[in-house]
């Protein structure tokens, strides 16, 4: 392809489908428009070269493949062996299909292939077909490799679009063959054929679009029905809690004036017994902040029942200065996540610790984990199976966050077996613009 707006046009397309296919089985890391538009930069420079090298294969296929090498980790969340073990199958798939195209298409007009370089119309449509081919191929391997997200799946009626352009364009390539075609013809079809193709890759673009807003209006609803049905369950708890606590305070009460008139020694052991007891009951998280200590309390028995050990200290910062609803949020997704963690851990031990550095609140969370967390450029991600159905914990974490100007990072200690994250909130009067860093 040494046609300089035929390299152009066919690297944009090439980017497209790449988009396209990566989109399909990983998530972005920023929005789609910034990944087209950084793809497309990406893309011309690698029709630059292409044409600088005179379609030297070797280099071109190097060259496109560290591209995408490149262009993959900027954009999506992937794993850099991952990415390079695609960008060779896409290379390949790629070179592969452009001598499938080209060989059909000269047998169905009886065009000698080495004459498609001097025929700009014919090298077009032939270009064009092959990344028809390319982007069919991609649609499917999709499919293959992520079975289970059936939201990203194209429905089979949009197979019929690049179908019928590949029909469209074997028929414009058998008439642009025929003796007596001009040449003007011959390019109003090649451009009909690029711009139909265009089409159609703008379409699976909006329609892959739309499928992502749909899901990601879906995940926010049902993130926060869950806040709210979690809130809803703290204010029950601490409706009880306060019940209890009346009781037992009236209960201490009433025990101890039984042990003033009691003169039996079994009897007073037996009250003592009682009485420590209720001491220990009375003894729960007294924070201040009564959601803070609901969501403690509830924790506390979780983690008993899992055979967790659950270390708090809360009174120097209660998060008072959080709403209940941020508070849930919050501390709850982190809070869910230290849990399962540590249950997987042979040491089952989780530490949470507030306080306040520089005008800032502070929470410490630690805990036992078996494992490296699974990141990706540094970004942790989820261990569930289907990243694009889990993971939304931390997502809804930093929301919260940005909300109060705040910030969160995380360490894990491989001698230890600790992973901690450190959560910075900022006070009302240190509420200001911009990210600010947690000191340590």
């Amino acid at each position: 392809m040494l046609n300089p707006l035929i390299s152009c046009t066919v690297y944009g397309f090439e980017m497209l489908i790449v988009y396209i296919f990566f989109s399909r089985i990983t998530t972005r890391r920023c929005s789609a428009w910034k990944c087209i538009g950084f793809g497309l930069a990406l893309f011309e420079l690698g029709s630059g070269v292409n044409l600088l090298f005179h379609n030297n294969v070797v280099i071109n296929t190097l060259f496109s493949c560290g591209i995408k090498i490149a262009y993959v980790p900027v954009c999506f969340e992937m794993r850099r062996i991952s990415t390079v073990c695609y960008a060779i199958v896409l290379d390949a798939l790629n070179f592969a299909l452009e001598m499938v195209s080209i060989l059909f298409l000269s047998v169905l007009a009886r065009v000698d292939a080495g004459e498609l370089n001097h025929n700009l119309p014919l090298l077009a449509m032939a270009a064009c077909a092959s990344k028809v081919l390319l982007l069919l191929t991609c649609l499917i391997l999709s499919n293959i490799i992520n079975p289970k997200a059936n939201f990203t799946k194209a429905p089979l009626l949009l197979f019929y679009y690049p179908l019928a352009v590949a029909a469209c364009m074997s028929a414009f390539w058998y008439i642009c063959a025929q003796d007596g075609i001009t040449y003007k013809v011959q390019l109003l079809l090649a451009i009909c054929s690029a711009i139909i193709f265009g089409a159609t890759l703008l379409q699976f673009i909006t329609y892959q679009q739309q499928i992502e807003e749909n899901s990601e209006y879906i995940r926010l609803k049902s993130e926060y029905d869950k806040l709210q049905t979690e809130k809803s369950y703290y204010d029950i708890l601490e409706r009880q809690n306060q019940n209890l606590m009346l009781y037992a305070h009236d209960a201490k009460n009433h025990l101890a004036a039984i042990q003033a008139r009691n003169r039996d020694p079994a009897i007073a052991s037996y009250i003592a017994k009682m009485t420590d007891q209720l001491n220990t009951y009375s003894k729960s998280c007294r924070s201040g902040n009564l959601m803070l200590d609901v969501m403690i309390g509830k924790y506390v028995l979780d983690c008993e029942r899992r055979g967790i050990s659950f270390d708090y200290n809360v009174r120097s910062c209660n998060l008072k200065k959080m709403e209940d609803m941020d508070l849930v949020a919050v501390l709850g997704n982190l809070m869910d996540n230290a849990v399962t963690a540590a249950e997987q851990s042979a040491r089952k031990q989780i530490s949470l610790e507030t306080t306040i550095r520089n005008g800032f609140d502070i929470v410490i969370l630690s805990n036992s984990c078996a494992a490296p967390p699974n990141t990706c450029s540094g970004t942790l991600i989820t261990s569930k199976e289907d990243r694009k159905l889990h993971g939304f914990g931390l997502k809804s974490v930093k929301k919260v966050l940005r909300k109060y100007h705040g910030d969160f990072e995380w360490t894990y200690d491989e001698r230890a077996g600790i992973f901690t994250v450190t959560v910075m909130i900022a006070q009302p009067s240190k509420l200001r613009p911009g990210k600010a860093q947690i000191q340590t």
